[in-house]
């Protein structure tokens, strides 16, 4: 696999302003919502870009595709997978346990459902539950024509970009 071809989301966060805009179209791409929509589904849908807010700084944090990843290293169902030094999640794999979100260190994996779920008369929602993390907007830019991530479009101060995985993993070495 070509690592020049794959990308992760990178955050400035002098320029952050914790607007939480990123999370809305997040939810609203991989959810085929508006924005609007996406914005009275917040507690329904788990954004994979997740704001931290302190008080000495702001910053979207996603997943990072750690060279040797905990996530996939902990998931006993194999639903993410680290192949050729990328993770990927098999959805259809994972069984809401909840391990790979322990053993992230950034805090980039959430539960979110699969589809709409249902609410029982105790207001209890019920549905599939899988974790879910950054995969760059995959099926929405496939789907929209769209080269960029939704984040990175909905950002109002441009503080994030999609940077080639190869030029961030040498930033951090």
């Amino acid at each position: 696999m070509n690592h020049e071809e794959l990308f992760v989301i990178q955050a400035e966060a002098e320029k952050c302003r914790a607007c939480r805009k990123c999370e809305l179209a997040c939810i609203a791409s991989h959810n085929n919502l508006t924005i609007k929509e996406a914005a009275k589904k917040r507690t329904v849908f788990a954004s994979r870009v997740h704001v931290v807010k302190t008080d000495e700084v702001k910053m979207p944090v996603q997943c990072r595709q750690c060279k040797d990843a905990p996530c996939a290293r902990v998931c006993p169902t194999r639903a993410l997978v680290q192949d050729d030094g990328v993770v990927t999640m098999r959805a259809q794999f994972c069984a809401a346990c909840r391990l790979c979100i322990m053993a992230c260190p950034y805090g980039a994996i959430s539960l979110s459902f699969i589809g709409l779920p249902e609410e029982d008369e105790a207001g209890a929602m019920h549905g599939r539950e899988v974790a879910v993390r950054c995969d760059l907007c995959s099926e929405w830019r496939a789907r929209e024509g769209k080269s960029s991530c939704a984040c990175v479009e909905a950002c109002p101060t441009k503080a994030l970009h999609m940077v080639p995985l190869a030029e961030a993993r040498g930033r951090h070495q």
